[in-house]
């Protein structure tokens, strides 16, 4: 009887270790900063409630279907603003669109699959004696507010020059920029989250006092 081999995992190295702990000291960083804006300005925090709303946040990250864990829609925030539409390079092409020349990529968290673990996210307290999730910060997504059009823009008209032309962009004002409807994250339920990012830092000042 044929028995199969199961691969082990390679244990990442001290250089991969110390690149994803920067990764997410500046993920959490931004996270912070993002928080005192929110949090001090009623206006900032309505909007990104709207953005939210348009992106399409989760309230449980392991949910099926497409969406965003709130913290992730918070951190994407926290990078670029505003954020209307958001997924993946090849996400785009089946959109009718590409990644535009010279974006970045946004990084969001995700989560070390592994039996039991929730698809992304966070330093929560968790129950006594069981595992924390563990994760890391990766980038690979893009805004709609990021892309060109591949084809005639259905909405203003835009298109490209050629089929290679990943510069011709719609104008600011076409409607596939527009924050789209949708249900705005509850306002509790965000400030809880912010003024979370504010207690994370104090935990960690006294912790290296």
């Amino acid at each position: 009887m044929p028995t199969t081999k199961t691969r082990r995992r390679r244990r990442p190295t001290e250089a991969q270790k110390a690149r994803s702990a920067a990764s997410k000291a500046v993920a959490n960083e931004a996270l912070h900063a993002y928080a005192v804006t929110c949090l001090s300005d009623p206006a900032e925090m309505e909007y990104f409630r709207e953005m939210a709303a348009s992106v399409g946040w989760k309230a449980d990250p392991a949910e099926p279907g497409p969406g965003y864990s709130l913290l992730n829609v918070m951190l994407l925030a926290a990078q670029r603003r505003p954020i209307v539409h958001c997924g993946g390079y090849e996400y785009w092409l089946t959109q009718g669109s590409v990644v535009a020349r010279g974006e970045k990529a946004l990084a969001t968290f995700r989560a070390l699959k592994r039996a039991g673990d929730v698809e992304e996210i966070a330093d929560d307290e968790q129950a006594p004696g069981k595992r924390r999730p563990r994760y890391f910060v990766k980038r690979g997504t893009f805004d709609v507010t990021q892309t060109a059009p591949r084809e005639k823009c259905p909405h203003c008209g835009t298109a490209p020059t050629g089929c290679d032309d990943t510069t011709t962009r719609c104008p600011d004002t076409c409607a596939v920029f527009a924050l789209r409807p949708g249900l705005k994250p509850p306002l509790a339920l965000v400030n809880a989250l912010m003024a979370d990012q504010l207690m994370d830092d104090a935990d960690e000042d006294d912790a290296d006092a």
